[in-house]
């Protein structure tokens, strides 16, 4: 009895630990989100735009997904966030449009009523637009929306991705400023804050997953893994249309 107890309190201890650090994505209901528009690359829910910016988002969309075989660039304004943090809500959007053939999308979001914007990065453009160029673009995003209004602000913010994932990156002009240094120290991973704390909690996951496979042969560690990979479900797709592309939460998150 006493050795059925064992491996039970150890699958216990082990989920506790990986949803502490956040390996395994546990929430309490996932976020409501719309379908995408006919037009894939502009989806103006909360209809903060004219007509003729979307108009110009749509054609530099197609011509970017053309010249980038594949990647693709969106943008989305919603009313709220429903309760959803914008890391949830950008992430689900995301995977659920399937943005960038081979994992190149780039999710551009604002939320009206909580004033909140991100920039979401999937797996195939982590190396091309890094979390601090985000940061600096949202910034960028901030200072253009209060000098020359939402329309030339978010004009101005998708022309400057698309430029990056043209290669052209040379040409973004980046604000140097304080807040972007502030906001880039708050969005520090834990790890970089807690380095210590970090590699303890490493060697504590090291040292379950063996006691695992010495007691159940690795039925737990594969067992978190699925559940882990249960969202990177990938599928098809063209020009007005997901890539099949997926986001592991890479980007960067700001007020306007």
């Amino acid at each position: 009895m006493k050795l059925l107890r064992l491996p039970a309190a150890f699958l216990i201890i082990l989920l506790l630990v990986t949803m502490g650090l956040g390996i395994v994505d546990v929430q309490a209901a996932e976020p409501k989100i719309p379908n995408p528009t006919a037009e894939f690359y502009f989806n103006d829910f909360a209809k903060m735009l004219d007509s003729s910016t979307g108009q110009d988002i749509v054609r530099l969309g197609e011509s970017t997904f053309k010249s980038t075989e594949g990647g693709q660039v969106v943008f989305v304004s919603v009313d709220t966030l429903n309760g959803s943090t914008i890391e949830e809500y950008s992430n689900a959007v995301f995977n659920k449009w399937k943005i960038g053939t081979k994992d190149k999308g780039i999710l551009f979001i604002l939320s009206k009523q909580e004033r909140e914007s991100r920039i979401e990065v999937g797996y195939g453009y982590e190396g091309v637009l890094t979390d601090l160029e985000s940061n600096k673009l949202l910034t960028k995003f901030s200072e253009l929306n209060k000098e020359k209004g939402m329309d030339e602000a978010v004009k101005a913010i998708y022309l400057d991705i698309c430029s990056i994932v043209n290669g052209d990156g040379d040409s973004v002009q980046y604000p140097n400023s304080s807040e972007t240094r502030r906001q880039t120290n708050i969005e520090n991973s834990f790890v970089e804050e807690h380095p210590i704390l970090a590699a303890i909690a490493g060697i504590i996951i090291l040292i379950l997953i063996i006691l695992d496979f010495i007691l159940t042969g690795g039925r737990v560690t594969f067992f978190i893994l699925r559940m882990a990979a249960a969202s990177a479900r990938r599928g098809g797709g063209g020009r007005n249309s997901g890539g099949g592309g997926r986001s592991g939460g890479g980007g960067s998150s700001s007020r306007f």
